[in-house]
This record gives structure tokens, sequence and C-alpha cells, in this order.
């Protein structure tokens, strides 16, 4: 999948380079907002930095057998046993591998949708606070839920070394603290949506990484107060997703 989009992308800016039919008008657009999109991935830095460390890695995987896969991914996971024994280092390496690296597309949207705004409005410093509260306050809360089961019986001892990386609860608390960014309506479709998001989750699926999701994005409404600071508040007023072009 990630090789297909990579050759549409070639393919389109060949043909944006020699002017296909059909492509003046986009070309015209890109022209018209260079400064614009240039502006958007210089004001996000954390955001584009974090998503070309994971393009890297996800080129890694893709790569590597499947054995090699499941030895990298087991290596970086906030499991209960690396959690004992390193916690440290595995809370910043899980942080930068994909579990299902085929899905790089969608983050790549969804960093562009959500992250780029959401550090755009906040900042880095509280975009980079928030993602890391998420990231290791749902991973530690949900390491405990997974300890209680095993001692009580309820799980499997197999557990300890589940596999458990990724971005999706960082991306949670910041996602929830995004909401308090957007006009109404929008602010309680977008908030209504992401608490149906928890809901099906632990409903339906009931896993451990479940549980993850709806504390990450308790984490992030939790930290609301984020968004009252005058520099945040400030900011809310530009546009929400390209900046105004620099001057």
């Amino acid at each position: 999948m990630i090789f297909a989009v990579v050759v549409v992308v070639l393919l389109a800016r060949f043909a944006l380079r020699h002017e296909w039919p059909g492509t003046r008008r986009a070309r015209g657009w890109l022209k018209a907002h260079r400064g614009q999109l240039e502006a958007f991935v210089r004001r996000s830095p954390a955001t584009f930095i974090y998503l070309a460390i994971l393009t890297v890695t996800t080129w890694v995987l893709i790569g590597s057998s499947p054995g090699l896969v499941n030895e990298l991914l087991a290596d970086q996971s906030t499991n209960l046993h690396h959690l004992t024994h390193d916690p440290v280092h595995v809370l910043i390496r899980s942080a930068f591998w994909l579990d299902d690296y085929h899905e790089l597309v969608l983050w790549i949207v969804l960093f562009a949708v959500v992250l780029a705004p959401a550090e755009r409005w906040l900042g880095t410093g509280r975009w980079c606070l928030t993602f890391v509260l998420g990231h290791v306050g749902a991973t530690v809360l949900t390491a405990a839920a997974i300890w209680i089961t095993i001692r009580t019986g309820a799980t499997s001892e197999r557990l300890e070394n589940v596999v458990d990386v990724g971005v999706s609860y960082g991306f949670c608390a910041v996602a929830a603290l995004f909401t308090f960014r957007l006009p109404r309506p929008w602010r309680g479709i977008w908030a209504g949506g992401l608490l149906l998001y928890a809901a099906i989750g632990i409903g339906v699926d009931a896993s451990f990484t479940s549980l993850g999701h709806a504390t990450a994005l308790a984490i992030g409404f939790a930290l609301y107060p984020l968004s009252r600071a005058p520099a945040v508040r400030a900011r809310t007023a530009e546009p929400l997703l390209l900046p105004e072009s620099p001057t």
C-alpha cells in the first residue's frame, strides 16, 4: 500500500512538472499557497520531525522479514517485562514505531489535519507535554490493569510480553485537547466522536488497547487548562489549517 502511494506521489509530481492535462489548476493552487504550505510545516516542527522518524522506522519494517519485524516490535514494546526492567527507554522507543506499519498513510493524514494544527495552536512545548502525558499515562495505567488481571487470574501471564507500540495514545490525548480549539458546533461533534470511538472500543473490542485509548482521551480532556493560556487563546483566531501567508 505504501509503495503504491509513493508511486502515485511520484507520478503526480511528474505530471505537475510536465503540465499534463488537468494539472494546471492544481499547479496554480500549489503555487498560490506555497508560502502557506511552507509555513504550515515550519510552524509545526515537532509534528513533522516525528512523522519523518516514523516514516524511517516504517521503511525499516517494510524491508524486514516477518520474523525480524516481530522481534523488532517486541523489543520496543511497553509490556510489563520491559516496563519493569527498563521503563524510561522503552516508553521513549515505543512511540517511534507503528504496530501496523501498513497504516502509515493514514497516520500521515491524521498528523497533517490534527497534530500539526494542534501544535501551531498550543505551541510546541504544550503540544509535546500533552503527547507525552497521554502516551506515558495511558501506557502505565494500561500496564497496571494488565498486571492486576494477571495477578487475579483473570487473564493469561502471556500478556506480560504482549507487543504494545505506536503513537495512538499520545495522538488521542492531543486530539482530545484539540477539541477546545474547534468552533461550535464542531467542538461538540468532535468530542462526541472521540467519546463514541472510546465507547465502541471498550464495548466491542474490550481490549487493553481500547482501555488505553479511553485513558489517553481522558488525559487530553483533563489538560483543558493548557488551552486557556494567553498565547494559546490568542492563536485561536488564526485559520485552523493553513496559516496566513507570510509577509
